[in-house]
This record gives C-alpha cells, sequence and structure tokens, in this order.
C-alpha cells in the first residue's frame, strides 16, 4: 500500500475508535452518514463516462444534479423533521435508506437515449434526494433527545465528518470500479452498500422509549413547526449556514472535476488525489465540535459555539483562496484539504445551535436549517460551471472564500444565548 492508503486506514481506524467510545445512537448514525454522501457523490464519479457516452453536457449534469437532488433533497428537510419527531428516528431514517438503494439501481438501469436518459436520472436523483432528507435533521433531532448538552456539539461533529469519509471513499473506490467495470457499475455497487446499511440501521439502531403520553395532536405540532419559520435567530443561523453549505457543496460536487480539468489530473489519479481532502476533514472536522464542547463547559456554551463557528469559517477562507492560487498541485490539494477541515469543524456548532432554538421540535428545526443550507447548495452547484466558463476555476474559488467569510459573519447577528436557555429548559 502507498502513503495515501496508509492515512485512509489510519483516518479510518481514527473515527472508529473515537465512534465506539462515544456512543452507539453516534456510530450508527455515521455509517448512516458516510454512506449517504457516497451515494449522493457516486453521480460525479460515473459523469466521467457517462455524460459522454449518454449525450449529456456538463450542464446538463449540473440541472440533474441541482433540479434534481439539491432541490428535492431541501424541499423535503422540513416535513422530513416533522416526521422525525412524531414517529422517531429508527423507523424514518430505516424507510429512508431503501430509498436510497432505488434510487441508486435506477440510475443504473438508465436508458441509453440521451432524452430518456436525462428525465430518468431527474427522477432517480429526486427520489434520492426526499430520502436523504431526512439523514441530518432526524439524526441531529435524535442526538438532542439522547446525548447530554456538553455533548451534543461533538456528536454531531462526528457523525457529519462521517460523510466526509463517504465523499472521500466514493472517487477513491467507485474511480477504479468505473474504469475497471463500466460506470453503471458504480449505481448497482451503491444500492447493495444502501441495502445493507438500511439492514444495519434496523438492526443496532436504538429503539424509541415509549411513554404513556399521547403524541400531540398533529395541528399543534404543524402550528410549532410553522412557528420556527417565524423565529428571526434560526432564520438567520439559517442563512448563515446557507452561505457555508453552498461553499461546501462546490467541494463536492466539483472537486473531482476541478482536479480533472484545473489541474490536468487523470481519472485514476483524481480517484485518489481528489479523495484526500476529504480524509482530512473526517479525522480534523470533529475537533470543532469537541472544541465547543469542551470549552463550553467552564462559559457561557452558545457563545463559545458561535466563536468556533466563526474561526472556523474564517480559517477556511483563507486557506481556500491561498489554495486556489498555489502553482503546486499537490500543495493545492493539501490548502484546500485543510478548507474542507474547517469548513466542517463548524457542523458542531451550527446543528447543536439549532437544536438549542428549536426548542421540543429540534427535527423541523434542523429541517429548517438544512433547507436553507441545500439552496445554497443547489445554487452553488448549478452556477460552478458558469462561474468556471466566464472566469476559470482560481477566480471561481477566490469568490466562494468571500461567501464563507460572509457565512462567518452573519452570526455575530444571531442572539445565541436563546438557544442557551431553551435547552436548558
Amino acid at each position: 500500500m502507498n502513503s495515501i492508503d496508509w492515512l485512509i486506514l489510519i483516518g479510518l481506524a481514527a473515527l472508529l475508535v473515537v465512534v465506539l467510545r462515544f456512543s452507539r445512537l453516534v456510530a450508527v448514525l455515521s455509517i448512516v452518514s458516510l454512506v449517504g454522501y457516497a451515494l449522493r457523490s457516486n453521480i460525479q464519479i460515473a459523469q466521467e463516462l457517462m455524460a459522454p457516452e449518454l449525450g449529456l453536457s456538463m450542464k446538463d449534469m449540473g440541472v440533474i444534479t441541482g433540479s434534481g437532488f439539491l432541490l428535492s433533497y431541501a424541499l423535503f428537510q422540513i416535513p422530513a423533521g416533522f416526521l422525525g419527531d412524531r414517529f422517531g428516528a429508527r423507523i424514518v431514517l430505516g424507510l429512508a435508506l431503501v430509498a436510497w438503494a432505488v434510487a441508486s439501481f435506477a440510475s443504473g438501469a438508465v436508458p441509453a437515449a440521451a432524452g430518456a436518459a436525462f428525465t430518468t436520472l431527474i427522477a432517480a436523483r429526486i427520489l434520492l434526494g426526499i430520502g436523504q432528507a431526512a439523514t441530518y435533521p432526524v439524526g441531529s433531532m435524535a442526538i438532542a433527545q439522547t446525548l447530554p448538552l456538553d455533548r451534543r456539539a461533538t456528536g454531531n461533529a462526528i457523525y457529519i465528518a462521517a460523510a466526509l469519509f463517504g465523499s472521500a471513499l466514493a472517487p477513491y473506490t467507485l474511480a477504479p470500479l468505473m474504469v475497471a467495470e463500466g460506470w453503471r457499475t458504480v449505481f448497482i455497487a451503491s444500492g447493495v452498500v444502501g441495502l445493507v446499511t438500511a439492514v444495519i440501521w434496523f438492526a443496532f439502531a436504538p429503539r424509541r422509549h415509549h411513554t404513556h403520553a399521547a403524541p400531540p395532536p398533529i395541528g399543534y405540532q404543524i402550528r410549532a413547526v410553522l412557528r420556527l419559520l417565524t423565529n428571526r435567530d434560526l432564520a438567520l443561523l439559517s442563512v448563515s449556514y446557507m452561505l457555508h453549505s453552498a461553499v461546501f457543496y462546490v467541494f463536492i460536487f466539483w472537486f473531482f472535476r476541478y482536479l480533472t480539468e484545473g489541474r490536468g489530473f487523470s481519472i485514476l489519479a483524481s480517484g485518489r488525489w481528489g479523495s484526500l481532502p476529504y480524509f482530512m476533514a473526517a479525522v480534523l472536522a470533529p475537533l470543532g465540535g469537541l472544541l465547543a464542547d469542551r470549552l463550553g463547559r467552564s462559559g457561557n456554551r452558545s457563545r463559545i459555539r458561535r466563536r468556533v463557528a466563526m474561526t472556523a469559517l474564517i480559517a477556511a477562507a483563507g486557506l481556500m483562496a491561498i489554495g486556489a492560487n498555489l502553482d503546486s498541485a499537490y500543495l493545492a490539494i493539501a490548502a484546500l484539504g485543510l478548507s474542507v477541515s474547517f469548513i466542517n469543524a463548524a457542523e458542531g456548532p451550527f446543528w447543536a445551535t439549532t437544536a438549542g432554538l428549536g426548542a421540543q421540535n429540534p427535527g423541523a428545526a434542523g429541517g429548517v436549517l438544512n433547507l436553507m443550507g441545500n439552496f445554497g447548495g443547489f445554487w452553488s452547484t448549478l452556477a460552478v460551471p458558469w462561474m468556471t466558463e466566464a472566469w476559470g476555476w482560481t477566480a471561481m474559488l477566490g469568490i466562494w472564500a468571500g461567501v464563507a467569510i460572509i457565512a462567518a459573519l452573519l452570526w455575530l447577528s444571531v442572539r445565541v444565548d436563546r438557544a442557551e436557555t431553551t435547552e436548558a429548559v
């Protein structure tokens, strides 16, 4: 094995040790998160051979990814969180996982005609988006209902960091598979992995604690969700998260293409080197949540979360600008890998603060946050092809670095002490 293989194994081992020591809930959520991001990223690998064969342009792929997956994923965030609050994480996430597998199999069976292929891929990505919408609102809800206050930012950070391993493993494993067996095999393998993950989730996910109290009337729950939509602080935090996610999705959906087109790497080299930033981030990003929880024990927890998030976003912006302008492709990958790490170090504070602001409806509050986050991903994914065509890869990355700084500054307008108050209730 080469040095990258060893780094990957060390990173996976480190995350496994941390997760197993933390909690069973976070462990199984981490598996779901990892697989979820691998399945949503598979089309970015497959498109290198799929798009030319099916007669689809780069802009067509942007529409399939944006209008297909991201728009449906964003629109179903609040309904998914609502269902999680009402029926519990085990059943909602379990059914969602089955939908992931079906969508992957459908993508692998897409017809060869360009028009039919475009329509089929849009439909499959819509199903995948609907299924994956439950992942983070419902997972964050389960963490808020299960873990103590001083472990919630860390819990969120760990299972969201596992998504980065999924993003890393997708190019690392699927690119060689595609070269050897064809692009359709990428989706077939993804579907099998999705079904296996559903079995693991149903087998090991904690069961919902039953009480004698009846669930609240559905009308009352709907009104509570509507009140969240008028919560000023949740709205401002969600706008910040929208910008944060817009930057993150530039990496998720276009970094592989950046290496092949912007840096001249081959498909196999892009699969290997393109995975490195995500492995770096998966190991380093949980430190943001851990730092917020540790420092929060001796001070105002919500204000500490804000400081950690702002510092992480500003550092990410600086590293992104530096990486875009480095002559060495390998140093650029290192700098951009650290940028991804800092972007994701803000995840724990974002989600823990949101759960606090959501009071008795943490799933729906997480849905509001991720709805805005994925609207950010939707427009950034569509914008990147146009931006690179007009200004090139370097200028495009510099613009998104500026967006990350704006996301950091928006935290100053959020009255985070209100999250502190509701969490203590």
